[in-house]
């Protein structure tokens, strides 16, 4: 992924091909983005924390779970340095020792918990719009944005009916054409020439093999968010 800042226009690199046009018969339909299952707030700093933000994820929602899954990170080292630090065997220098060194860890550790705010298409709008409302507060946060694509896969959608109506006029336009008596090329009409261009299509989605999916590249936009 590319970085970016947040106060930017973002900008992506354009995987998509041109596709093959399908008939009118058929369409397209989208399936759902696959993700990782979400993790839990109280996993460990190893396992990333994701916010995923879809077109209608309410934005203040979406700022109170990335809230608390920083707070939840932030918890979890000041536990393992209350732990540390509960031990009574230790001496006083010890455990001076050990605080000092519980507090550089707890820096470390709460800076380091990001959290991660991704959406693609429609969506990313309001992503960025939760991640600006960290970055104003950069007393407090930490921001960064990075864009990318993510390569998704479509269902392609026959219609039979379409498809039989497309295949009958087909064989109707062969069948007046077989009909017509043969002219010369050169005083071939406009129309004649519209009519072949439509056997030639008939023909072609009479024989041709629709594909049951179809691939493409989707944009997506990722914004880390830590503590300062």
């Amino acid at each position: 992924m590319a970085k970016q800042p947040l106060t930017r226009d973002l900008q992506f690199e354009k995987k998509n091909q041109d596709m093959v046009k399908l008939p009118k018969y058929a369409r397209i339909q989208k399936r759902p983005i696959p993700h990782p299952p979400i993790a839990s707030p109280y996993a460990g700093s190893s396992t990333p924390k994701t916010v995923y933000i879809s077109s209608s994820t309410p934005f203040m929602s979406a700022v109170k779970r990335v809230q608390k899954l920083l707070h939840q990170a932030e918890k979890r080292a000041m536990t393992s340095v209350h732990l540390s630090l509960g031990n009574k065997t230790k001496t006083d220098r010890q455990k001076l020792a050990q605080m000092a060194e519980g507090h550089d860890k707890l820096r470390k550790e709460a800076g380091q918990a990001e959290v991660f705010i991704k959406a693609t298409g429609r969506a990313m709008e309001k992503a960025m719009r939760v991640g600006r409302w960290f970055e104003e507060r950069e007393r407090e946060y930490v921001t960064r944005v990075k864009t990318g694509s993510v390569l998704v896969v479509d269902d392609v959608v026959e219609d039979e009916e379409g498809r039989k109506r497309v295949v009958e006029e087909g064989e109707r336009l062969k069948k007046e054409r077989e009909e017509k008596q043969e002219g010369d090329d050169a005083e071939e009409s406009a129309g004649s020439k519209s009519a072949a261009k439509k056997r030639k299509r008939a023909a072609a989605a009479e024989t041709e093999e629709l594909p049951e999916t179809r691939t493409r590249w989707v944009n997506v936009v990722e914004i880390a968010v830590t503590y300062k």
